[in-house]
């Protein structure tokens, strides 16, 4: 997939940093309040991050959206995000984000699967064009053991621009995260994942001559705990 959207002009530099990225996500079933809110469901979330080794404060992010179940492996969902980012030596650029998805589950044989279609609206600070993103998430998890709280987690998720909003920041491939590590489940409600993340970005640099592709290559440690209540 990644080749696909790739560009075919030559890159211009490679960046590299390790990070830190802290986050908590929530999915509560509306239906313990009401009956008649049986398939609806809400979502909280918040995440640090953090780039010079994990010293310096880069981004923080709360999303919150709402959700109807279509079965129990299906949902539809809604909801805005908001996303604060702190440059070096620089005001803090802010961003608000309206997104859609679609969640997909299911239990196989061989382990655990999940997938996740989401379409994000971007209101980024002192960009006049709203840009259009596309994410596209898949996760497999499988217990090391028979019944094991402990479990092997891979995850991949491919974002990609569906629009143009400057000279330098082009539709197409955007970026890529994948995720290798471990999850332990305290009890069916609560679970921590702690493992590594790449995560490849690519930015567009324009002359006059010639377009060169910037990536940046961010490896990361990334601790997640996830509720379902």
């Amino acid at each position: 997939m990644l080749g696909f959207f790739a560009p075919v002009a030559p890159a211009a530099a490679v960046d590299e940093d390790f990070r830190i990225w802290e986050n908590v996500t929530t999915i509560a079933k509306l239906g313990s309040i009401d009956p008649s809110l049986e398939k609806w469901r809400l979502w909280l979330e918040s995440q640090g991050r953090f780039r010079n080794d994990g010293a310096t404060a880069d981004q923080a992010l709360g999303r919150a959206g709402v959700g109807y179940a279509l079965s129990d492996k299906a949902s539809l969902w809604l909801g805005y995000a908001h996303v604060a980012t702190f440059p070096q030596d620089a005001k803090t650029q802010r961003e608000n984000r309206i997104w859609q998805q679609v969640l997909l589950t299911d239990k196989a044989a061989f382990g655990d699967l999940a997938s996740r279609t989401r379409l994000e609206q971007r209101f980024i600070q002192n960009v006049n064009t709203v840009e259009w993103r596309l994410r596209q998430f898949v996760r497999f998890s499988h217990p090391l053991w028979e019944n094991a709280p402990l479990s092997l987690v891979l995850w991949d998720e491919v974002f990609v621009r569906l629009n143009s909003t400057s000279p330098t920041t082009r539709f197409g491939f955007d970026q890529n995260r994948g995720f290798a590590g471990l999850g332990y489940s305290f009890s069916e409600k609560a679970r921590v994942e702690i493992g590594y993340m790449n995560q490849l970005i690519q930015s567009r640099v324009v002359s006059r001559r010639e377009q060169k592709f910037d990536h940046r290559i961010n490896h990361i440690l990334s601790v997640s705990m996830f509720l379902n209540l």
